[in-house]
C-alpha cells in the first residue's frame, strides 16, 4: 500500500492530543485520514456500541431467573445445565478469533456480522419450541456476543480522541456492568408479569438500534493491506482456532460437570482436564511457531504488561462475578424475597459502580496514569467480600448489605475498564494488534468468571449439604428433596415436609453462601499483587501543562494539520 495512504498510530495520537489541547480561539483542521470522531457522530456510535454491550451482558445472566419457567414450559430438566453453558462455551471459545477477525477485516463489518448473529440467536431462543432448539439459540447468541463484546471496546478506543479514551471505555464498561446486575430484575419482571420468552425478544429493538447506528455512522476506517478475501481468511490462523476451541470446550465442560454430574476424581472429569491441558500445549506450540501471524501474536502474548493485565482482568472479573451472583442468592434464600425484589436490592451496587466507573475514568485523565485504580479496585472488592462473610441469618440490618454493596461498587467501578485501557496503551505502537489484545482481555474475563463460579459453587454445594444434615438434621433424601426445589422454593418445601427445621435450614444456607464469599476475598488479594506487574504507561493527551499544539507537516504520510489564530 502506498505510504501516502497510511497513518501511524503515534501520529494519530499526536494529532488527537493537539486537537484536544488546542487553546480557545484556535481552530484545528484535520486531514481526511483522521480516524477520530467528534460531535454527534462520536456520541451516536458510542451509544450504539453501549446498547450492544448492554444487551450482551443482560443475556449472560438473565437466563438464570428464567430457568424455572423455561423448564416448566418445555417439561424437561435433563438439559437445564446447558441453558447457560451453551452461551458461555461459545463466547469463551471464539472471543480470541473475533479479535483476530477485527484485525484482518474491516471492523465495522465484523461488528455488524456478529450483531446479526447475536440477533439471530435471540430470535431462535424467543421462538424455541423445544429444549434442543433453545440450547442451539443460546449457542448462536454466544457466538454473536463474542464479537460484539470485544470489538465494541475496540470501536470505542478507535473513535475516541486520545484524552477521552478512558471516559469512553469507562462508559462501555459501565453499560456492560449495568446489564449484569439489571438482568435479574428484568428476568424476574418478564417471567412474573409476561413470559420468559420476552427475556430474549427484548434484545431485538436494542440490537436493531445498534445495527442501524453502526451501519449509518461508522464506516471502515482501518488502513488494511490490499489482500483478497481468501488471503484474509488465511490470516485468521484457523488451524490455531481449531486447536484452541476444543481445548477451551473440554476445560469448561470438566468444570461444569465436575462435582455435579461426575465426581471430580472420575475418569470422565480427569480425562477432560488432561485432554484440555494437552490440547492447550499443542495450541501454545502452534502459536509460537506462527509468531506474529498467530491468532494471538507473539508481539501481544509475549509482553509482560499484557500478561499481568489479562491475569488481573481474570481475577478481578471472577471476584466481581461471585459477589454479583451470591448476593442475590442470599437475598432470596435467607431473606425470602423474590427475584424482582432481589434485583431491586442490588441497586446500591449498580448506582455506585456506574458512578465510580465514570469518575475513575475522569480521574485517570488528571493523574495521567491508570495504575492507581489497579491497586484500589482489589482493595475495595476484597474488603466488601470480607464483610459479606459476616452476614447472619436473622440479624443483618439493611444498612449493612447496602453499605457493603457501596464498597463493592467502588471496587468494581475502579477496575472494570482499566484492563482494556492498559492493553490498548501497551500496544499503541502496533494498532493492528489492538483488537487482538482487547479480545484477549474479554476472553480471560469470561474464563475467570467461569472458574471462580466453579470454585465458589463447589464450596457452596459441599458446605450446604453438610450443614443441612449436621446442623438442620435432615436425611440425605430430605436434603436432596430440598436442593431439587431450588432457591426460590426453600420455604415451600420446608413448610410441606419438615416445617420444624426452617430456622436451621436458613442458617445452613447462610453458612454456605457466606463461605462462597471467601473466593473473592482470595481473588482480591491475588489481584492486588498482580497489579505490581503492570507497567506505568502515560495516558496520551491526559491533563497536564497546556501547550500550543504543533504538528509538523509530513507530506510523505499524507497528514496535514494547521492551527489557525
Amino acid at each position: 500500500m502506498p505510504a501516502a495512504q497510511t497513518t501511524s498510530f503515534l501520529e494519530q495520537e499526536r494529532i488527537d492530543t493537539a486537537l484536544d489541547m488546542a487553546p480557545a480561539g484556535c481552530s484545528v483542521k484535520k486531514s481526511q485520514h483522521d480516524t477520530v470522531f467528534h460531535g454527534f457522530k462520536l456520541y451516536a456510535v458510542a451509544i450504539g456500541v453501549c446498547f450492544g454491550a448492554l444487551m450482551v451482558s443482560i443475556d449472560i445472566s438473565i437466563v438464570g431467573t428464567a430457568i424455572p419457567s423455561i423448564t416448566t414450559d418445555f417439561g424437561d430438566t435433563s438439559q437445564l445445565a446447558w441453558y447457560p453453558a451453551a452461551y458461555t462455551f461459545a463466547t469463551c471459545a471464539l472471543t480470541p478469533l473475533t479479535g483476530k477477525m477485527a484485525a484482518v477485516f474491516p471492523i465495522n463489518w465484523v461488528y455488524l456480522s456478529f450483531s446479526g448473529i447475536f440477533l439471530l440467536g435471540s430470535i431462535v431462543c424467543g421462538a424455541a419450541p423445544t429444549s434442543n432448539a433453545f440450547i442451539a439459540g443460546r449457542a448462536v447468541s454466544g457466538i454473536g456476543a463474542a464479537g460484539v463484546a470485544s470489538n465494541g471496546l475496540t470501536i470505542l478506543v478507535t473513535i475516541a480522541p486520545a484524552r477521552k479514551k478512558p471516559l469512553f471505555m469507562g462508559l462501555g464498561a459501565a453499560c456492560f456492568a449495568l446489564g449484569l446486575v439489571v438482568a435479574p430484575i428484568l428476568g424476574g419482571a418478564f417471567t412474573e408479569r409476561l413470559t420468559w420468552r420476552w427475556c430474549f425478544w427484548i434484545n431485538l429493538p436494542f440490537v436493531g438500534i445498534t445495527f442501524a447506528v453502526i451501519l449509518l455512522f461508522f464506516k471502515g476506517i482501518q488502513k488494511l493491506e490490499q489482500k483478497t478475501f481468501l488471503a484474509r481468511v488465511l490470516d485468521l490462523d484457523l488451524v490455531g482456532c481449531a486447536i484452541f476451541v476444543p481445548a477451551v470446550f473440554m476445560l469448561l465442560l470438566a468444570m461444569q460437570r465436575g462435582g455435579v454430574q461426575n465426581p471430580w476424581r472420575s475418569a470422565t472429569t480427569i480425562g477432560l482436564f488432561v485432554g484440555s491441558g494437552v490440547t492447550m500445549i499443542l495450541f501454545v506450540a502452534w502459536e509460537y511457531r506462527k509468531g506474529d501471524a498467530a491468532m494471538i501474536p507473539k508481539s501481544v502474548a509475549g509482553r509482560r504488561t499484557v500478561i499481568f493485565t489479562v491475569l488481573f482482568a481474570a481475577s478481578h472479573m471472577g471476584s466481581l462475578t461471585i459477589a454479583s451472583y451470591y448476593l442475590p442468592e442470599w437475598f432470596q434464600a435467607v431473606q425470602g424475597v423474590g427475584p424482582l425484589e432481589s434485583g431491586v436490592r442490588m441497586l446500591p451496587t449498580i448506582i455506585t459502580q456506574l458512578l465510580t466507573t465514570m469518575v475513575a475514568s475522569g480521574l485517570a485523565l488528571r493523574v495521567r496514569y491508570y495504575n492507581p485504580w489497579f491497586f484500589l479496585a482489589p482493595i475495595f472488592m476484597c474488603t466488601a467480600s470480607v464483610l459479606y462473610t459476616q452476614f447472619t441469618t436473622f440479624t443483618t440490618p439493611p444498612s449493612h448489605w447496602i453499605g457493603f454493596q457501596v464498597i463493592q461498587g467502588f471496587g468494581a467501578g475502579f477496575g472494570m475498564q482499566m484492563a482494556s485501557l492498559s492493553v490498548q496503551l501497551e500496544l499503541k505502537n502496533d494498532p493492528t494488534v489492538i483488537p487482538v489484545g482487547i479480545s484477549l482481555v474479554t476472553f480471560v474475563q469470561s474464563l475467570g468468571a467461569t472458574i471462580a463460579q466453579v470454585i465458589a459453587g463447589t464450596i457452596f454445594n459441599s458446605d450446604l449439604k453438610q450443614q443441612l444434615m449436621s446442623h438442620a438434621g435432615l436425611s440425605v433424601l430430605q436434603a436432596d428433596l430440598l436442593l431439587d426445589g431450588g432457591i426460590r422454593n426453600i420455604r415451600n418445601v420446608v413448610d410441606q415436609h419438615f416445617p420444624e427445621v426452617l430456622n436451621p435450614v436458613l442458617e445452613s444456607y447462610n453458612s454456605a453462601i457466606t463461605k462462597a464469599f471467601f473466593v473473592p476475598v482470595a481473588g482480591g488479594a491475588i489481584t492486588f499483587f498482580l497489579a505490581f506487574g503492570i507497567k506505568w504507561n502515560v495516558i496520551e493527551g491526559a491533563e497536564g501543562p497546556r501547550k500550543k499544539p504543533h504538528v509538523e507537516d509530513d507530506k510523505s504520510k499524507g497528514d496535514e494539520m494547521e492551527v489557525l489564530p
